[in-house]
């Protein structure tokens, strides 16, 4: 998913399919936007919901076969993908596998038989993310790695965790704000420090050598240890050197690290920075976290030559996204950063949650979006006071046992059936401390001891920000429901008392897609409302468009926000052949978003377009129109979606390659046609 979260976030990245939630006594309504679309077919102009069109598969590959949750990020390089995979119970079986994307398309319907290598990864280490460049004469892969597996701790703060309670007045790079231990230091990138928690896998970034797909050679393994690497992006720069950017799995606020591989057997780490290089002095962090999956951190990060200089955007999750000057590699400048509007568009709080951008319109727009697997806020009742809460992602869910009882403080973290007290009464409900263990080992040791459910509060350090707990390897194991609470919850708890009811208290919707200004200065566009006029200034960075499909803003009906899936949507790429459109309300820079179970959807920014569902358009979008979608029969979890040029017949042609978390790889083509009724389709013109 994904969504990248340290352990405390991490689940909410999309990681596993989420359970069904109880529904609390709390209602869940929502007001539904009445106002007409501009368009003047009796259709609307749009396909009919639950239509594929656009997207054609051409070509598959299950790769090792139907895993659940398994498959990541797709890339390509020279007519070959390369798939991730992500973190199984045991992360027995994690690597890159390498398909011939030629031979999957030849093979089409049959869906394997491309796949040509397979790169495992080390020992309890999961690669989320892969990149290809070529330097030189070589081919290179760069594959992302992180912890999983039994090594993964619940709670440990490790030496790259310098909390969020640091203060900005201290300054950068000193103190407590040590820029993970490397005081400036860039020979000390990446390196532990004697005080981080033990914790199998790895957490750094390996290159290798693919000039020959079927036989990758490693270039350099592991290289840097952060406690984990979640993104990349390669780039060749305007200095001539090639150099790539990524994530750190750091949770201190310089988690942004920039290392040269202009030689890729000897890459160098030059640079490590974050938001305490780039927001004010002063400003409480706190205040930039929101929603279910609360935090400041780097999620995705991208580079692009505009206009002679290297600029990166940074999805930095509750704090928007960020532009940097990396021109000069070594000394990253600050350009922007966004601010999100204060409510979505049926008027709830944004939750933030910025999770993946790419450049569209020639370096003109940013096309980014925000990654929410928590579609409703969720909430324990003790005493009749409600506290915020998140849910756990393995056990029973609370919708099929519900959590009732007395709450007992069991004095520790739980690690152990020995570490907790074993219950003295039916119903009670376990209060168990995060840290030092995984969550499922928590939950474990309270159903050994006779607990009707438990809670488990978060440590002192990493405070009332909540987060969906992950399974781990005892999560077979836990045959009660669980919940995660706030620090501050926890100490009151800790005093005793009745839980009456948990669970869902309200529907606040999915992540979606989003348009900003990247050219600079002000710029005019169709306001939200029908047609082309009147228009409204906005200034850089500011939001020009957004696109939801129905699903996740209106909550369904029947109150289970999870029944039909993860209905956010995951990563952006755009269409080159289409970035130099003048965008208009007929045509303009399209995109192609994998969306999880909504599938593949393909967008263009044409101002002027305004849809509320009240035509049944099936989104919710302002100067986004939808020309193409495209869900599996047997259902879709798309997770990557990578655009490329690949020779079939001897003809060039540009494909989609789009990777599903359970079912591998697919390759489509797509085309977009306006000689339909409409005239507003985008489509292979067979769909009406």
């Amino acid at each position: 998913m994904n969504q990248r979260r340290k352990e405390t976030v991490r689940p909410n990245s999309g990681v596993f399919r989420r359970r069904r939630v109880y529904v609390a006594s709390a209602l869940i309504t929502i007001a539904l936007a009445t106002t007409s679309s501009a368009h003047e077919s009796d259709n609307d102009g749009h396909v009919a919901p639950n239509t594929n069109y656009g997207f054609e598969p051409i070509g598959r590959d299950i790769l090792e076969g139907i895993t659940d949750g398994k498959y990541t990020d797709v890339w390509s390089q020279n007519g070959f993908a390369y798939v991730g995979t992500f973190q199984e119970p045991d992360c027995s079986t994690s690597g890159v596998f390498v398909v011939d994307i030629a031979a999957a398309i030849a093979n089409y319907p049959d869906t394997s038989g491309a796949t040509v290598a397979e790169i495992k990864s080390p020992p309890d280490t999961r690669i989320n993310d892969v990149k290809t460049i070529t330097i030189g004469d070589t081919d290179v892969l760069i594959t992302t790695e992180e912890p999983c597996g039994a090594g993964i701790v619940g709670g440990g703060v490790s030496d790259f965790n310098i909390n969020k309670a640091c203060p900005l007045s201290a300054g950068k790079g000193t103190g407590d704000c040590n820029r993970a231990n490397t005081n400036g230091n860039k020979d000390e990138i990446g390196k532990r420090g004697p005080g981080a928690p033990l914790q199998h896998g790895r957490g750094g970034i390996s290159l290798w050598n693919v000039n020959d797909p079927t036989k990758p050679k490693p270039l350099k393994k592991s290289f840097l240890d952060f406690g984990g690497v979640h993104n990349t992006f390669p780039w060749q720069s305007v200095n001539g050197g090639t150099y790539l950017i990524g994530t750190a799995d750091t949770f201190d606020f310089f988690d942004t690290f920039i290392v040269d591989i202009s030689n890729p057997a000897k890459p160098e780490a030059i640079v490590l920075t974050g938001a305490l290089d780039w927001i004010p002095q002063g400003l409480n962090l706190d205040q930039l976290e929101t929603g279910q999956s609360a935090g400041a951190f780097n999620h995705d990060v991208w580079v692009e030559q505009i206009d002679g200089r290297d600029i990166a955007v940074i999805s930095y999750w509750d704090l928007g996204f960020v532009t940097l000057d990396v021109s000069d590699p070594s000394n990253p400048v600050f350009i922007a950063d966004s601010t999100y509007p204060a409510t979505d568009p049926l008027g709830r709080a944004y939750e933030g949650n910025a999770h993946t951008a790419v450049f569209g319109g020639n370096g003109d727009y940013i096309f980014g979006g925000d990654e929410d697997f928590d579609p409703a806020s969720v909430g324990v009742i003790v005493d009749g006071i409600t506290y915020p809460a998140g849910l756990a992602d393995f056990g029973p869910s609370l919708q099929e046992v519900g959590l009732s009882g007395d709450l007992v403080w069991t004095g520790g973290e739980g690690c152990s059936a020995d570490e907790v007290p074993a219950s003295t009464a039916d119903g009670q409900i376990a209060l168990i401390q995060r840290g030092t263990c995984e969550f499922s080992t928590k939950g474990a040791s309270a159903t050994v001891q006779g607990y009707a459910g438990y809670i488990v509060a978060n440590d002192e350090d990493r405070g009332d920000a909540l987060i969906t707990m992950s399974p781990g390897v005892q999560a077979d194991a836990v045959s009660i429901p669980g919940v995660f609470v706030g620090f501050s919850t926890g100490e009151i708890m800790k005093a005793g008392g009745v839980v009456s009811e948990a669970g869902l208290l309200d529907f606040d919707g999915w992540g979606y897609m989003r348009v900003l200004n990247n050219t600079g200065g002000s710029l005019n566009v169709p306001g939200q409302e029908p047609g082309p006029e009147p228009t409204v200034a906005v200034g850089p960075l500011g939001e020009i468009g957004f696109y939801a499909p129905a699903e996740t803003l209106e909550a369904p009906a029947g109150g289970d926000p999870f029944a039909f899936g993860d209905l956010t949507m995951h990563n952006i790429e755009v269409d080159p052949t289409t970035q130099d459109i003048e965008p208009s309300f007929d045509a303009g820079p399209r995109m192609f978003v994998s969306w999880y179970t909504l599938g593949m959807r393909a967008l263009e920014y044409r101002p002027g377009h305004w849809h509320t569902n009240a035509n049944g358009e099936g989104s919710y979008s302002w100067n986004v129109h939808e020309v193409g979608r495209f869900i599996a029969e047997d259902g879709s979890n798309f997770w990557g979606v990578h655009v490329d040029t690949v020779t079939i017949d001897g003809e060039e042609q540009q494909v989609v390659l789009a990777s599903d978390r359970n079912t591998g790889l697919w390759v489509f083509s797509f085309g977009c046609e306006t000689d339909v009724e409409g005239p507003f389709y985008c489509s292979r013109g067979n769909d009406n």
